[in-house]
């Protein structure tokens, strides 16, 4: 229909290539969010709170390195920007599902909304967010899912 194949792979399925340095970022806040979930303390919010911010430290040093105009494509480099979130020239890369790197972008916000604005609406948002995101990763070896 109107150009779409049966065969393609829809968007979701695409695989993106992630830096790992934040992947393991984007990690941390999940765990830190899901123990807040577990147990909304001040000390354990303070925890997703410190998360975040190594996540938006991470996130600062990618633009960074995008703005810069050193190693791009001007100088006869690789174009800048093949890893989200890379920061420097020959970056280690993940692949993700487009789709689980969007779950991971809505968990993060509704963390920040969650620290920023606390309350019950917020809260639920995060607890959605983080279910959303644990069905589509895989149980980790020697686990169930619950």
């Amino acid at each position: 229909m109107f150009g779409r194949h049966a065969d393609r792979a829809r968007p979701d399925d695409q695989e993106v290539d992630v830096d790992v340095h934040l992947e393991h970022d984007i990690t941390a806040v999940q765990q830190a969010a899901d123990a807040y979930l577990d147990n909304p303390g001040q000390v354990v919010r303070q925890e997703l709170l410190a998360a975040l911010e190594a996540l938006d430290r991470q996130t600062a040093a990618a633009d960074a390195y995008q703005a810069n105009i050193g190693g791009s494509a001007v100088f006869g480099f690789s174009p800048k920007g093949s890893v989200i979130g890379e920061t420097g020239q020959y970056p280690l890369a993940e692949e993700l599902p487009g789709s689980v790197l969007r779950a991971q972008i809505t968990l993060v916000k509704a963390a920040k909304a969650a620290v920023t604005e606390p309350g019950p609406t917020t809260f639920d948002t995060l607890r959605s967010a983080s279910l959303s995101l644990t069905s589509m990763q895989p149980p980790e070896p020697g686990g169930e899912r619950i």
